[in-house]
């Protein structure tokens, strides 16, 4: 039995030896990669914003901007973690803040309108983000399966989508994505930053530019900085 994956995090690496006895026995670096021009050189840009303080949204019948909200949610898990409660469902509550974030919706729209000129993939947690871009979206709310494939064939300048087109598609050309949403898990964030790395031959020059939006919430940046594992942290910048 061979195994073969671009994208194996140390957790994963853990599970296959225990439970199934497989073992690393090959590994071909992302450096040794980009410099035998199997993909391309790559920058990540991260960009820090505060959670939106001013706008006022319902959240359990209380209205509250998310900044509030997500502190009152983890003043609550911080209290019933120290009491061995469980905070799994807090927890949750608190991610969707994130996903749903308006400060990074804002700055979001702020990159794409930077780049309004290029083709642009933008990965979000949640519907109601994607479709608040102003540029078409692809979600499986969406019927229209073509905005989706034309986009993958290299029709149309920007695109937003939810839960799709992260792994087994090539993007052609692409060479700029914005990650608007994350989790820690490094396997799923090195595939949708891997969408825009492929090589292009009628570009030779090409280099993939990843935006990555994050609060500036500890929360957020323990799990970016898990996620990001598998990147030379010299070719990260963090504004």
């Amino acid at each position: 039995m061979l195994g073969l994956t671009g994208t194996l995090s140390v957790w994963t690496e853990k599970k296959l030896h225990e439970r199934l006895d497989l073992k690393v026995v090959g590994f071909y670096p992302m450096g040794q990669a980009i410099s035998e021009g199997v993909v391309v050189d790559y920058a990540i840009t991260v960009f820090k914003v505060p959670l939106n303080d001013t706008k006022r949204g319902m959240f359990s019948n209380k209205a509250r901007t998310e900044k509030a909200q997500f502190k009152a949610l983890s003043w609550v898990i911080n209290k019933k973690m120290y009491a061995g409660e469980d905070t799994m469902f807090l927890r949750l509550s608190r991610m969707r803040i994130v996903q749903s974030s308006e400060a990074k919706r804002l700055k979001t729209i702020e990159l794409l309108r930077k780049h309004s000129d290029e083709r642009i993939l933008v990965f979000c947690g949640v519907t109601k983000i994607a479709d608040n871009l102003g540029i078409p979206s692809y979600h499986n709310k969406v019927k229209e399966k073509e905005i989706f494939q034309d986009f993958v064939e290299g029709q149309g300048k920007q695109l937003a989508v939810v839960k799709i087109g992260n792994s087994g598609v090539t993007y052609r050309p692409l060479n700029k994505v914005i990650i608007n949403y994350f989790d820690s898990n490094s396997e799923n964030l090195a595939q949708k930053i891997n969408r825009c790395m492929g090589m292009e031959y009628d570009t030779p020059d090409k280099k993939a530019h990843i935006y990555i939006i994050s609060t500036d919430e500890k929360v957020e940046q323990r799990w970016l900085d898990k996620a990001l594992e598998f990147f030379d942290p010299n070719k990260i910048k963090y504004v």
